[in-house]
């Protein structure tokens, strides 16, 4: 299989899981040509019947002990079937095609979003979650959505990562101003791809985005969760589903992070309009 989706549904507080099945869902009704995915799971994970018929390959790995469960992103390379792959985070949607984005990123071996959006369209300026970013002038690159393409200086630079990620309060301690106390893969991707790339770690890509909710990011005065804040209206056009938020169409891929938002009522729409996909 020659493109691709990879997505991490790796099970803890939250069901992951049933986030990546709606993500499919999504990519099979608004992908027309590319929309193949696979999705990696906690080894013993028992998947519903009906949400194998939504992948290509379930792919099974050792449990994290953390509460955030991300040690295994350095596996990537390794663990996708695809020679060319977009990694994306389990909570989100897709609403159009991004077909044209996948071959302008043919023309790259990797390359990561570094600039994302807010519920309005805008680009967020804000560092307000990126202090560690700021503070070491790494890049502000987004593990949420990226690509890479099966490569010897794809697979240097994974075994790059690996050390990082199972040593990192080592580099943390040794390498961050005031580092965080936790792991972070965005962290982690930034001071790879600065080390190992050389500073030319990456080629600008305005083209590639993504809608970000994290609250603080949307408005000034949203303190809490923006779920509570904002409203939303699903609805569907021409076999689409579309989404509004606080009145504003949503047409980049839609990070949502509020875990729930993807409530029942959601998922059974994406169910009902995608029975004549099955």
């Amino acid at each position: 299989m020659k493109k691709g989706f990879l997505t991490l549904a790796q099970n803890g507080e939250h069901d992951y899981l049933k986030m990546a099945y709606v993500l499919s869902m999504s990519l099979k009704l608004s992908q027309k040509k590319i929309n193949n995915i696979s999705v990696i799971v906690n080894e013993g994970t028992i998947i519903p019947d009906k949400y194998r018929t939504w992948f290509d390959k379930i792919i099974f790995v050792e449990i994290p002990k953390s509460e955030w469960k991300v040690e295994n992103k350095w596996q990537y390379y390794w663990l996708s079937p695809y020679d060319e792959t977009i990694v994306l985070d389990a909570d989100m949607l897709f609403f159009n095609d991004i077909e044209e984005w996948w071959k302008m990123l043919s023309n790259f071996e990797i390359n990561f979003t570094t600039k994302v959006r807010n519920y309005r369209n805008e680009i967020i300026t804000s560092d307000y979650y990126r202090k560690t970013f700021t503070k070491n002038n790494l890049p502000t690159l987004y593990t949420a959505f990226f690509y890479f393409q099966k490569s010897k200086k794809n697979e240097d630079f994974f075994n790059f990562l690996r050390i990082i990620f199972e040593n990192w309060e080592q580099f943390y301690e040794r390498v961050l101003k005031d580092p965080p106390k936790f792991l972070s893969g965005d962290v982690v991707y930034s001071l790879a791809a600065k080390s190992f790339f050389n500073r030319n770690w990456y080629n600008l890509s305005d083209f590639l985005s993504f809608v970000h909710m994290r609250s603080r990011l949307q408005d000034e005065d949203i303190f809490d969760k923006w779920t509570k804040e904002l409203p939303v209206f699903f609805t569907t056009y021409n076999k689409k589903i579309e989404l509004k938020v606080n009145n504003f169409n949503q047409f980049y891929p839609f990070h949502y992070i509020e875990k729930e938002f993807l409530n029942e009522e959601v998922i059974k729409l994406y169910e009902e309009c995608t029975i004549r996909l099955l």
